[in-house]
């Protein structure tokens, strides 16, 4: 993770928020302040690479002792916490691969708190994309744990976000070319629209352990949906 130096932490927080991520200060409020030494970052924004931008570049920064992160992501519809939590079992237990692990969500005003034992990084990463697009998720805190313990790799987060993007009906995951360096993700190939451009990195965002994102994915209307 890169260190940034900054003389008033809370102003460059504050500076990217407006400058790189573009979030709109009037219908994205966010609250940016110091307590006992952490910075805490409230609010909610509009996408998830902005949150996960935000927090990095906080923890990055020079002279922080602890960030506490209250930034949620804008659900894209109301839901109760027994409706996610419903909608999320759905998903667990129409996934083969998870067909004989207990996993256990918490679901406490939109955000969800993953809990449980797996076999796989990959199964991991798979339960927290799921409860990301839970529709009315606004935080996932992914606490599941990999019994027994793997080793993680850049090739581990390639594999799985693979997986996710085959599980996502939004995106052509054969389309797209995924690779990691250092814990950041570069996607390539051909999306069909923009939106399924943003989909398929948001799924990248969603995969647990993820540093960042390079999205060179070309957008073509016309394509076949196939790599060249």
């Amino acid at each position: 993770m890169t260190e940034h130096t900054s003389k008033d932490p809370i102003k460059a927080i504050k500076a990217l928020l407006t400058d790189e991520l573009h979030i709109d200060a009037v219908h994205f409020p966010v609250d940016v302040k110091s307590e006992n030494g952490s910075i805490i970052i409230e609010g909610t924004v509009e996408k998830i690479s902005q949150k996960k931008r935000a927090m990095l570049y906080a923890m990055g920064l020079a002279g922080i002792t602890g960030i506490i992160d209250r930034l949620r992501v804008r659900p894209s519809s109301h839901m109760s916490d027994a409706q996610i939590r419903d909608h999320l079992y759905g998903a667990f237990a129409g996934e083969s691969a998870f067909k004989g692990l207990k996993l256990d969500a918490e679901v406490t005003g939109g955000i969800v708190d993953l809990e449980g034992e797996v076999w796989s990084l990959s199964h991991k990463r798979l339960a927290g994309a799921l409860a990301w697009w839970v529709p009315g998720s606004i935080d996932v805190i992914n606490s599941i744990e990999v019994v027994p313990a793997e080793q993680d790799s850049d090739d581990e987060v390639s594999d799985a976000l693979r997986l996710i993007l085959e599980k996502d009906r939004l995106v052509d995951a054969a389309s797209l070319k995924v690779s990691t360096k250092e814990w950041i993700v570069t996607l390539e190939g051909v999306a069909g629209s923009f939106e399924e451009k943003e989909a398929a990195e948001d799924d990248a965002w969603f995969t647990w352990g993820v540093n960042g994102v390079v999205n060179n994915i070309l957008v073509d209307p016309t394509s076949i949906h196939k790599l060249p």
